[in-house]
């Protein structure tokens, strides 16, 4: 049970912090916007992966499935942020 907090902690806050920058990244609106918006989105992203882990039987499963969420959402991260 511990292990699939932990996971769900971390892994919840990188998927969280991925997605809200790519949605700041791509959307063209000014800085207080984007920082509502990001405080807004990031916390019911974050307790939303936090609970969907603990529907996985197994701890490595939901460590793959998230890193398999996590992934396309980095790539395209460091895509923008070179760009």
């Amino acid at each position: 049970m511990w292990s699939k907090t932990v996971t769900g902690l971390f892994l919840g806050l990188f998927i969280s912090m991925s997605y809200v920058l790519n949605i700041n990244l791509l959307l063209p609106v000014d800085e207080d916007v984007q920082l509502i918006t990001g405080l807004i989105l990031a916390f019911p992203i974050w307790a939303g992966v936090i609970t969907w882990t603990y529907s996985f039987e197994r701890t490595r499963t939901a460590l793959k499935v998230l890193s398999l969420v996590l992934l396309p959402s980095a790539m395209l991260n460091t895509v923008l942020m070179v760009a």
